[in-house]
């Protein structure tokens, strides 16, 4: 049994417009409909990314230090780090994280020593990561970091969409309902925004080790 299979946007895209009852079963979406609904699912994506604990954005990637007090992460720009550990002689240590506040209050930056605390600064594009204290010198030390990533921008209709098979319900009844919401289709808005909400509910429920669903009236 296969379970690899991936939807493009143009298949999402597609589906939810015709769900919103803008571009009947039968016909193939305009550039026009299909401009609007990638630019609504671009924002729809980008929305998510502000509920954490999505476990198919977790990440990593190690981090060589040299003797510098501050790393630019580029181009992955996280959204959260979850820990960051200290490797060295093939032995991770945990650092520590520090808010802006206790890394601006620090004395010096500039102590050497063991890094054993960390900071990260998450700006709108690029990222700074600071550790503390700084090597003197460096002997092959990394930071191993396990973060959560952005979704993948959305810019073409042929684009993999960047959503687990667990997901393309609730992002295509989300879709839907924001399509309609936008068209003042009040109809297909109506029917369309309960479930919406439950897909939602139930695939975020999912993505909580251990949770438990309980699903609401307006389940199949």
């Amino acid at each position: 049994m296969a379970v690899t299979e991936t939807k493009t946007v143009r298949d999402m895209v597609t589906h939810a417009l015709r769900k919103a009852q803008i571009t009947a079963y039968d016909e193939t979406p305009t550039a026009e409909d299909a401009d609007a609904a990638l630019e609504d699912l671009n924002l729809m994506l980008k929305g998510w990314q502000l509920e954490p604990g999505l476990l198919w954005l977790v990440s990593s990637q190690s981090l060589a230090l040299t003797t510098a007090a501050s790393y630019d992460l580029s181009p992955v720009r996280p959204l959260r780090i979850l820990s960051a550990r200290l490797k060295r002689n093939g032995i991770e240590i945990p650092m520590v994280r520090l808010t802006r506040d206790e890394y601006d209050e620090l004395p010096r930056k500039d102590t050497t020593g063991l890094p054993t605390q960390f900071y990260y600064d998450r700006q709108r594009e690029a990222a700074k990561f600071y550790v503390w204290p700084v090597l003197a010198t460096a002997a092959g030390e990394t930071v191993q970091i396990t973060y959560e990533r952005e979704f993948e921008d959305v810019t073409d209709l042929d684009d993999t969409l960047d959503v687990p098979g667990e997901w393309w319900e609730a992002t295509l009844y989300n879709l839907a309902a924001r399509l309609a919401e936008s068209y003042m289709m009040t109809g297909a808005y109506q029917m369309l925004t309960p479930r919406a909400v439950q897909t939602l509910d139930m695939a975020l429920a999912q993505e909580r080790e251990g949770s438990v669903f309980f699903a609401g009236p307006y389940a199949d």
